[in-house]
């Protein structure tokens, strides 16, 4: 299969090799480069720092745009940013991830699902649970815990737990089968039988799962890998190699991806 790269490049003056996460617009970028705090760039103009706000040494986990909206998900709490500040939402918890469907916003805590009603969010399940990412479909809403998989059925109000003796750290649906990542960087998929495996690959520990217009990505201690199947099987396709890479995001025509030593990767899409 012929990858969909065309060019790829670093990206100029970036604030430090080592990126744990990334996120961006047609207008804006910004990055958490680890133990520097986070910075943001617009256009071809140069990197700022872009910390006012936040706690002080606060732990970024994923930085997201929805809507054009910017948030920081963090170990001191959710932060949304607006005119060059971030500001504190209702969850001051440990949150790994936000995520939207329609008018549903939710949000993944240490302290279970948060969503947000009006202005103002609030704990609606899993209260004394982790969950680290969610997944909505118009069927299901489908949690990644620190205990597996956990399924909730739309039209019959009934939830499915699937423990797996290993958190679900990353949740995406690829080639109508849910697949996620283990604790422990495993390749969790559906068996097609009620329940999943847990696959682990020689050498590559996978961070998360990215989906974009051009597949499903695995970032991995050892770059970035394209999902694809192979009869029945599940298999990653090297695209970047050399370095570990932590996150990515698609913006138009290209993709950033943050690396662990060599920064942000800028890559054109065909």
């Amino acid at each position: 299969m012929v990858a969909p790269f065309q060019v790829v490049s670093d990206v100029t003056d970036c604030p430090s090799p080592n990126i744990l996460s990334v996120c961006a617009n047609k207008e804006i970028m910004f990055a958490a480069a680890f133990g520097k705090g986070i910075f943001r760039k617009n256009g071809e103009a140069k990197w700022l720092q872009a910390d006012d706000g936040l706690p002080e040494e606060a732990t970024i986990n994923r930085l997201q745009v929805i809507d054009n909206s910017v948030f920081a998900c963090t170990k001191q709490g959710l932060f949304y940013y607006d005119a060059n500040k971030w500001y504190p939402t209702d969850i001051t918890i440990p949150c790994y991830q936000i995520v939207k469907r329609g008018p549903i916003l939710a949000a993944a805590t240490e302290y279970g699902i948060w969503y947000k009603i009006g202005t103002q969010w609030k704990n609606i399940a899993y209260q004394n649970m982790p969950i680290y990412d969610l997944l909505l479909t118009p069927h299901y809403y489908l949690l990644g815990s620190d205990r597996g998989i956990t399924l909730y059925d739309v039209y019959t109000d009934s939830w499915a737990d699937f423990t797996l003796g290993t958190a679900v750290t990353s949740l995406a649906v690829f080639n109508g089968r849910v697949v996620g990542v283990s604790m422990g960087g495993g390749l969790v998929q559906g068996d097609q039988k009620g329940g999943f495996t847990v696959s682990d690959f020689d050498g590559i520990s996978i961070y998360a799962l990215k989906s974009t217009e051009t597949g499903l990505y695995a970032c991995t201690s050892q770059g970035l890998y394209r999902l694809q199947m192979m009869g029945s099987r599940v298999v990653l396709h090297s695209m970047l190699t050399g370095y570990p890479v932590t996150e990515m995001c698609s913006s138009g025509e290209c993709m950033y991806v943050s690396t662990i030593s060599c920064g942000l990767k800028k890559v054109v899409i065909r």
